[in-house]
């Protein structure tokens, strides 16, 4: 067995392990000298199946300590699956298509919000309103209180797949956000854009809820396949 494969094979029976409940969250795995004993291989190959298995969202691992079992979330694997993808949208090009991919599932997401979100979704909604609100000239606060509301609105699914691509791809979206110069326009009519949406979903028009959404999130999809372009025609001028 190869090198890495046999780091795999490390990181997988570990795994299994971990969903077994052999060794609970917060427990340390066994020395490297143990595991080199177990599957009869070198430190080297060892460290690297520990390296796969923090990537599977299993391990948290600092610097100088032994690592730890993380508590088995689909959070954790939808955020190791962010970072290994984060290449593919650093630029305006791979923001947009992800802008376009928020796109389809929230639509989803907001028409099922108008048939079924209870009170106390809509007062987590509104609370995120109001922090946006607040916020209007504060870049970073003001995308906090964003990210808040469209993951309030991932929750009203109920599914935690929603949610975790939620946490794992929204906020990073937020974050890589090209800052505008007239960001604080921009704020204003972004949240404006919230406030249309949460009154659809109060007044249960699933229809009107889905065509506020589409119009909240296009801006901003238009802004960043316009930003793409800029930079390309940028690249073809040198």
């Amino acid at each position: 067995m190869e090198g890495k494969n046999q780091a795999a094979h490390i990181a997988n029976t570990l795994a299994v392990d971990v969903h077994a409940g052999n060794i609970k969250p917060g427990d340390m795995f066994p020395s490297e000298r143990d595991l080199c004993d177990r599957f009869g291989v070198g430190r080297s190959i060892v460290r690297e199946g520990l390296t796969i298995l923090q990537s599977m969202g299993l391990a948290d691992h600092s610097k100088g300590k032994r690592p730890r079992v993380a508590e088995p979330t689909l959070s954790r694997v939808m955020m190791a699956a962010s970072d290994a993808a984060q290449f593919f949208f650093k630029d305006n090009e791979g923001l947009a298509h992800l802008q376009q991919a928020r796109l389809f599932l929230e639509t989803s997401m907001v028409r099922f919000a108008a048939e079924n979100a209870s009170n106390a979704q809509i007062a987590k909604m509104m609370s995120a309103i109001e922090e946006c609100d607040a916020n209007l000239s504060d870049i970073k606060a003001f995308r906090i209180a964003d990210v808040k509301f469209h993951r309030a609105l991932s929750e009203v699914s109920g599914n935690p797949i929603f949610v975790a691509l939620h946490e794992t791809f929204v906020d990073r979206l937020m974050k890589g956000a090209p800052i505008r110069v007239d960001f604080l326009a921009h704020n204003k009519t972004s949240n404006a854009g919230h406030k249309d949406i949460l009154s659809a979903i109060v007044a249960k028009k699933s229809d009107v809820a889905e065509q506020a959404l589409t119009a909240h999130l296009t801006r901003n999809y238009d802004f960043s396949f316009q930003n793409s372009l800029t930079s390309k025609s940028k690249e073809v001028s040198l």
